[in-house]
């Protein structure tokens, strides 16, 4: 309870005391409390396409957006308009009832207020496709993003995983508009306005998400970060709120008193969604170092130092067979008699591996065919590298030793490789364990100079006119931290801005395989700056060469059509490569050296040996002990043969050391030092050096994207159902944007029955030809939604009815819906009222 409730509490006399509560309780309802900011004047969108007609909104193409007339009539080129009549608002005086006034109709700039019924298309603009056509597409919408939020309500209404968004930091630097007018510091209604701004999205971006394991992601500085709380805070009570500090400039950037060095990720989890354990929690000391990397080894199936010959082990010589397109183990043949020569040239080079040493030879493998069959269907063996000279694949296995550590636990799997079913291994160390993701990230990656700026200029290969892009890295660990476990997650960030969030999702896919799909939505506004370097020039907006400079057209897009093709429009190959976050094990030759300027004989006293041992970095001198021969120890990774006469008893000291990388060789004679380090090389074969794995931005990433500019429709064009061509592209985004997108060209006319090949969906036109849908849904899967124009709601009924017992065996889920009313219905928004209910027959969809 309240003070005032407790005061109202202490009033004696009852009629008195149940009045002032009951005043008191309407007080609370109609009053704000807590975050407390006023409407404004509703925003309002320019339609600089649109042809002026009579009953809508307008204002003068030289003048203020937010001052607007409405037209009366027109007549001979000429607007007759007055001003339109509105209540009374918290924050505008009320408007006094003016004249008419005429403009000429050129003059003239048809404009929206937010929360008026919009009927959105989508013009196609551009697409790339560099990945599999049956593959999702990504999606990137030109538009204002409340309308789009509206047009993305529609279309994926409670079926989005991750909503990223990095909105205006509202700064002061007039690096934002609120009615086409940029917000600065001098503004002293600017955080009122952001709030405002903010929260009309944020009602909109809520619908989008999962109810139960959706979550939001808004980035943000100090200057906002409050408010953005406790408007999160008001707008998802359901939820629970957490704060990630990032620091993005370890330097710190000082006006004079502290420096800042960090931004805020505000993460909002709907109640069911919690967050997968990684191996990094992005704040302890980072692991780039070797530690970081130390996992268990795998060795080599050819058998090195003795026995090791063909004709040791005969029954160990068999061939393994390769899919060298996903570098697979897919069987194992019979051993070959003795007596018999493999024939290198009777399959495709490298689909077969035979047990062949470094010199040349014929040697034998590890373990028998049985055993190593066992071995590929656990997991427990896999393909190193392709040695041309040889003919031959090195093939590596986990030994018994291996395998009794992951028994007990000491080693565990952490993962399968998809392609291979090789299984992933860790030491099951504190190093190694998987974390829950901290509040606080301290990365070097997430700089958002070298790897936002920077990164961005070397994609565009220019000077970017975007400022202060996200550091690529901290957008996928963001991102990541919700979607790791959702491969085929929708994600939608409608701040869209340099593209930053696509880039990450694709790099993300390219790591694990993924499926994911990412939703862009970005305006095409230009800077202070050059607005009014291209006013002077006598441009407007709607020009081509004003939209041309637009931050779409000149950022958004470029940026994600050169990282998906690896290569920039003038055919100019992105350099660099991407950092994947990802261990992978390179093969490295191990370090021989030759001391030829000793005779062995001469080293015939300890103190010379240490004289030569004080030289060799990483062995100490208390290693030299009589009669030492040579050095091998558990503890170094260096080791020394004094004397070539004991090669034999020194190659049986290092079986097994796999971990000595450095080795010195005493002798004068070229030959021996040659001789030596061959049989050293094939005993313990090449260092398995883990690293982070690298993707060349040269690839480009397996992807696809459809880029779109949002428009307008008449809703007499939808009633009469005119519209077909314009909102096709809405029903294929709907049914998940798979396959290519099919069009219909300008002039064709409109089908019975649209069924593109190579997608998910079908379209009833005329609603007569029912035998014939019926008849071509008979026997085909695949399908996610059936679209049926008509105006009849209980035909509707019966003919959803009809498809789903054709269909809906086939087809799990199968969505069916009813055009054009479904379209209608849900844009049917005004600011005085709620949502009218949408009109869908199906399975989890809007009823």
């Amino acid at each position: 309870m309240s003070a005032i409730d407790t005061l109202i509490a202490q009033i004696s006399d009852p009629r008195l005391r149940e009045r002032l509560t009951a005043e008191w309780n309407n007080a609370k309802k109609e009053k704000k409390f807590g975050l407390v900011f006023e409407d404004h004047l509703p925003e309002l969108l320019p339609l600089h396409g649109a042809k002026p007609r009579k009953g809508d909104l307008v204002c003068r193409r030289q003048g203020a957006l937010k001052e607007v007339w409405q037209i009366q009539s027109i007549h001979a080129g000429v607007a007759t308009c007055v001003k339109p009549s509105n209540e009374a608002h918290p924050s505008e005086p009320t408007r006094a009832a003016a004249e008419p006034v005429q403009f000429p109709v050129d003059e003239l700039l048809v404009v929206r207020e937010f929360g008026e019924p919009i009927f959105p298309a989508l013009v196609p603009v551009d697409a790339v496709a560099n990945g599999p056509l049956d593959a999702p597409w990504h999606t990137l919408i030109e538009a204002d993003n409340y309308h789009a939020l509206q047009l993305l309500d529609y279309l994926y209404a409670g079926q989005v995983d991750c909503i990223y968004i990095d909105p205006p930091y509202n700064t002061g630097a007039r690096d934002w508009k609120y009615n086409n007018d940029y917000v600065d510091g001098n503004d002293g209604w600017r955080h009122s306005k952001w709030l405002a701004f903010m929260e009309k999205r944020l009602k909109l971006a809520k619908r989008l998400l999962k109810p139960d394991t959706g979550v939001l992601i808004v980035t943000i500085d100090e200057h906002e970060v409050h408010h953005l709380g406790m408007l999160l805070e008001r707008e998802f009570p359901e939820a629970v709120r957490q704060m990630a500090t990032i620091v993005i400039n370890q330097k710190g950037v000082s006006q004079g008193r502290l420096a800042r060095a960090e931004e805020y990720a505000l993460y909002v989890f709907m109640p069911d969604a919690y967050l997968k354990t990684h191996h990094d929690d992005l704040l302890s000391p980072d692991r780039s170092d070797q530690k970081r990397f130390q996992v268990p080894r795998w060795e080599w199936l050819l058998r090195g130092g003795s026995n090791s010959r063909r004709s040791d082990r005969p029954l160990l010589f068999y061939p393994i067979y390769i899919d060298t397109i996903r570098k697979k183990i897919t069987g194992v043949g019979e051993p070959l008699p003795l007596g018999e020569t493999p024939d290198l040239d009777a399959f495709p080079e490298g689909t077969v591996a035979w047990p062949i040493r470094t010199d040349g030879s014929y040697g034998n493998w590890q373990v028998g065919p049985s055993s190593f069959k066992e071995l590929i269907d656990a997991g427990f063996a896999r393909l190193g590298g392709y040695d041309k000279k040889r003919r031959t694949w090195t093939v590596q296995y986990l030994n018994r030793g291996t395998r009794a550590r992951i028994e007990n636990g000491e080693i565990v799997v952490v993962g399968r490789n998809k392609q291979t079913n090789a299984v992933e291994i860790e030491y099951a160390s504190s190093d190694s364990r998987l974390r829950n993701i901290k509040t606080v990230w301290h990365r070097g990656i997430h700089d958002s100079g070298i790897y936002g700026s920077s990164l961005l200029k070397s994609i565009l290969g220019e000077s970017s006119k975007f400022t202060f892009p996200k550091s690529l890295y901290s957008t996928r660990d963001a991102v990541a931290a919700v979607v790791r476990d959702r491969p085929n997650a929708l994600i939608v960030d409608f701040f869209a801005g340099s593209g930053t969030t696509l880039n990450a999702v694709n790099l993300l896919n390219a790591t694990d395989g993924g499926q994911r799909r990412c939703i862009l939505v970005t305006n095409n506004e230009v800077s202070a700056e050059e607005a009014a370097a291209l006013s002077a020039r006598g441009l407007q907006p709607g020009d081509a060469d004003w939209e041309a400079q637009g931050i779409c057209r000149s950022v958004t897009w470029p940026r994600s059509k050169y990282t998906i093709l690896g290569r920039r429009d003038d055919g100019s190959v992105l350099t660099g490569e991407y950092l994947t976050g990802k261990t992978v094990e390179r093969e490295k030759a191990r370090s021989f050296t030759q001391i030829g300027f000793v005779d062995p004989l001469q080293l015939d006293t300890l103190p010379k040996k240490k004289q030569l041992v004080a030289l060799i970095d990483g062995l100490p001198q208390t290693l030299v002990k009589e009669p030492c021969p040579f050095i091998v120890s558990e503890d170094h990774k260096a080791s020394v043969l004094f004397d070539p006469a004991a090669a034999e008893d020194w190659l049986e000291a290092l079986d097994g050391q796999e971990h000595i990388t450095d080795f010195y060789i005493v002798t004068p004679v070229k030959r021996v030092f040659d001789q030596l380090k061959a049989q050293v090389a094939e005993l313990l074969g090449p260092l398995l050096v883990p690293e982070e794995e690298k993707r060349p931005m040269s690839a480009g990433f397996a992807a696809n994207l459809a880029y779109f500019k949002l428009d307008f429709l008449e809703r007499e064009r939808v009633s009469l159902r005119r519209a077909f061509h314009e909102i096709l592209p809405l029903l294929w985004l709907k049914a998940g944007a798979v396959g290519p997108r099919p069009e219909l060209k300008r002039g064709e006319p409109e089908p019975v029955l649209f069924a593109p090949e190579g997608s998910n969906f079908v379209v009833l036109l005329d609603e007569t030809r029912m035998g014939r849908l019926l008849k071509s849904l008979e026997g085909r899967a695949g399908l996610s939604h059936v679209f049926i124009v008509t105006d009849a709601d209980e035909s509707f009924k019966t003919m959803a009815q009809d498809v789903r017992e054709v269909a809906g065996k086939a087809n799990p889920g199968l969505a069916v819906v009813q055009l054009y009313r479904d379209y209608l219905l849900n844009f049917m928004i005004n600011k005085n009222q709620d949502r009218a209910a949408g009109h869908t027959d199906t399975q989890g969809a809007r009823a």
